[in-house]
């Protein structure tokens, strides 16, 4: 595919897209064709529809070469025009366009299977720029509660303040006890032999 701009990057390969550089094929991989004739795979441009920012129109794509804007149909973006001319350079076999949709973050795709109902029967990925907003639920337990504590995290730090306690409690504690018990800070008396 030509680009209008003469100094616009060229995709390394007539048959790979020029963002992820996998091969072109009839699912997830279709070459969808932008408004500037610039050619992607479905499933990066579906990533850079749903990458953009909050305060840019949700209809309007800018290529990620020469960042003119491409209208997105309201089917969402499986419904862009396909390159017939890159789809027809592949296996014949890949030539025949599947049928594609969003479901949210979602791009979907149904496999050949007689139960259209069964979810078994659709493949999906998820082209989210961000992970889910659902935190994963911690361990129970032991681990659980180790999980939690930060500082849990740098043994290192837990052993030098055990060290610490430790000395803590022999330099300063321990006179303290002996003094209180023995009224002087000696707590192991001498013993004189009388000769």
């Amino acid at each position: 595919p030509g680009s209008p701009n003469p100094t616009s990057p060229k995709p390394t390969s007539p048959v790979e897209c020029s963002i992820c550089f996998n091969t072109y094929d009839n699912t997830f991989k279709t070459p969808k064709l932008l408004q500037c004739s610039h050619v992607f795979c479905l499933e990066c441009v579906a990533r850079l529809s749903k990458g953009l920012p909050p305060n840019h129109p949700e209809d309007q794509l800018p290529c990620p070469f020469c960042r003119q804007l491409t209208s997105i149909p309201l089917e969402g973006v499986p419904a862009l025009e396909t390159s017939k001319e890159l789809l027809a350079t592949l296996p014949p076999e890949l030539q025949q366009e599947k049928v594609l949709w969003m479901e949210g973050t979602k791009l979907c795709c149904r496999r050949s299977s007689d139960d259209p109902e069964n979810p078994d029967s659709c493949i999906s990925i998820d082209v989210a720029m961000s992970k889910p907003e659902s935190p994963e639920a911690p361990p129970t337990g032991l681990a659980g509660r180790l999980s939690r504590c930060d500082m849990c995290d740098d043994w290192k730090r837990i052993v030098l303040l055990s060290a610490l306690i430790i000395i803590l409690f022999c330099i300063i504690l321990w006179p303290v006890q002996c003094a209180l018990k023995t009224g002087n800070l000696r707590c192991f008396t001498r013993t004189v032999a009388m000769s």
